[in-house]
């Protein structure tokens, strides 16, 4: 009797970008601010549907940035604005319903690195949490 496929229960998309902090948005004129929102929430979405990421109930998301220079380098969460958009853009590509703590139950930043000679990027591990 053969078994059912499983599918997998975490899920790696790479998002490309300019990454900004949390200290350099509060300095932004809002209109740059909100451009930069959009792209990230779009890259997002389409590295989603790009990597066929399912529906899931809940999550727990690991945020990984990387740099491809150590010039301004972020502290391990100042990344956050770009975190957000990012997650914004998984609710767009219905992977979760919200980003609401029922949904979203864990997020984790794991410290910058840098990887010479490549593009900003977020690299975003996102776990189904089983149903409890």
């Amino acid at each position: 009797m053969a078994q059912a496929k499983r599918r997998p229960t975490s899920w790696t998309i790479v998002v490309e970008g300019h990454l900004f902090t949390l200290n350099g948005e509060r300095t932004m004129h809002y209109h740059k601010r909100a451009r930069l929102i959009k792209t990230w929430r779009e890259a997002a979405f389409e590295a989603a549907r790009k990597a066929k990421v399912p529906k899931m109930t809940k999550v727990d998301i690991v945020c990984q940035p990387c740099r491809g220079t150590r010039r301004n380098m972020a502290d391990t969460g100042g990344h956050f604005p770009v975190a957000k958009a990012c997650i914004d853009g998984l609710v767009d590509a219905q992977v979760v319903k919200d980003d609401g703590p029922e949904f979203v139950r864990s997020l984790t930043f794991r410290s910058p690195y840098i990887e010479k000679g490549t593009e900003d990027r977020m690299i975003l591990i996102i776990n189904e949490v089983g149903k409890s």
